[in-house]
């Protein structure tokens, strides 16, 4: 039986395992090197292919897929190999880390692209002409009404004593700026209303900053916008349905993310697939195909459970879980990475709250705790609750619905999207487009009693 010393040991062990297991997506290289595992690479190579051949007329790029399914962690990578290749100037950035989500439109995604490369020119040390540098940080402080004599002085100083790396001065206007851009709605709705009458000026003042980057760098642009996918479809809708063309009229690369739900709008869709080549998808981790889904003697998909148990053995030690667990931690997660990283992350809150317990009460007769089958239950029970608060009796009747015939009724119904964007329902492929519930809304409706458990 464990002793006190033990036992705090095993928490702080825990502790540190429900850190790793932070919902946060990889995108540094150390957070890559050290939690990443080998996932739809060959979705890398596809997107990297479309970039590397992309042409003057033809050089935007939609990427698309569930939420939590990895889509940014994939980024990062590629992101990664093209700057490894010396060829490309990548700035890739969250719009929710730049602009309120509730407030994202298609002129502040274009005037964020600007700052976004700016100060990407400055901490990459990029020479611009100190006369053409201050005048760009003029136009960002005059249209943010950020005071920018300092930056300006900053610029001409250093010019003159030839300092190298970015420069403290600029680096905390731009910061200014980005704080700005995010919490100040008075400035971002005058830029709106400003440059939605002229959106080809700031258009233009883009490509000049594209151009003074490629001239002093000899490497080629690329944006690749994340987090586009996470806002609310209304406001996705409006971006990509009705503003579209002026994100495409950038002249150099950029990668957009988009919900996978929006792509169920028919003319949305034709849309999107008239402006650009290809729309890329991330698929959902499949552990059983459409036609032995529902069988009861069904087994899953051998090398997609080897990829998720990798996934979490990188951050949950093994010995920290009951080894017939781990599978159903898996299976639960219906083929979304967040998902069961929340899980995983949700049984070490548990486990940690048992042995605070055990501690507390001097419990030193207990056998060593791990995630079991009890723990488990307790979690999914409560994810269970949490799914169920918005859901009324028509989303179940829809939800069933799609359990038994693979598809909802009516691709556009707004409610078939929301349920989709929240993750209640799934979207897999293989040779054909299927749709099936999350495994934890199918245990909740299972629970109310509108399905058989099966």
């Amino acid at each position: 039986m464990p002793t006190l010393a033990e036992l705090q040991e095993r928490l702080l062990a825990f502790r540190a395992a429900g850190q790793n297991l932070q919902l946060e997506p990889l995108v540094t290289q150390k957070a890559l090197s050290k939690f990443g595992v080998e996932y739809q690479t060959d979705l890398v190579d596809e997107l990297e292919q479309a970039i590397e051949d992309c042409t003057y007329q033809d050089n935007k790029l939609i990427f698309t897929g569930h939420r939590g399914c990895g889509k940014s962690t994939l980024l990062a990578e590629l992101s990664f190999r093209l700057l490894g290749t010396g060829r490309y100037f990548v700035v890739m950035f969250s719009i929710a880390d730049t602009i309120e989500r509730s407030a994202v439109d298609h002129v502040n995604i274009l005037f964020s692209m600007a700052v976004q490369l700016l100060e990407a020119a400055e901490r990459r040390d990029v020479k611009l002409k100190p006369g053409i540098k201050k005048e760009l940080y003029r136009w960002l402080g005059k249209h943010t009404k950020t005071e920018s004599e300092t930056a300006e002085a900053a610029i001409e100083i250093n010019a003159e004593a030839g300092a190298k790396g970015g420069i403290p001065g600029i680096l905390e206007f731009l910061a200014k700026i980005k704080s700005i851009l995010k919490v100040n709605s008075v400035i971002r709705n005058e830029i709106t209303t400003e440059f939605a009458r002229k959106i080809s000026d700031l258009i233009a003042q883009i490509n000049s900053i594209q151009t003074y980057i490629e001239n002093a760098t000899r490497q080629t642009v690329l944006i690749i916008i994340d987090d586009l996918d996470k806002l609310d479809l209304s406001v996705t809708e409006t971006i990509f349905a009705k503003n579209i063309q002026p994100l495409l009229d950038p002249t150099f690369r950029i990668l957009y993310t988009i919900p996978v739900a929006t792509l169920r709008e028919v003319s949305l869709k034709r849309g999107l697939e008239g402006s650009v080549k290809k729309i890329h998808t991330m698929r959902v981790g499949k552990f059983f195909s459409k036609t032995t889904v529902r069988k009861p003697d069904r087994i899953p998909d051998a090398e997609m459970m080897s990829i998720f148990a990798q996934v979490l053995q990188r951050r949950l030690p093994a010995q920290f879980v009951d080894p017939a667990i781990q599978a159903q931690m898996i299976l639960k997660s219906g083929g979304v990475l967040r998902e069961l990283i929340r899980i995983a992350d949700s049984c070490c809150d548990r486990c940690m709250q048992q042995l605070r317990k055990q501690i507390r009460l001097e419990q030193f007769d207990q056998p060593a705790i791990v995630i079991d089958q009890a723990i488990l239950e307790s979690v999914l029970t409560d994810l269970q609750i949490s799914y169920a608060g918005p859901l009324g009796q028509l989303d179940f009747e829809t939800l069933v619905g799609i359990y038994h015939d693979f598809k909802p009724k009516d691709t556009e119904n707004q409610r078939f999207l929301d349920l989709l964007h929240g993750l209640y329902v799934l979207e897999y492929r293989n040779g054909v487009q299927w749709y099936d519930l999350n495994p934890i809304v199918k245990d909740l409706l299972v629970q109310e009693g509108a399905l058989d458990d099966g």
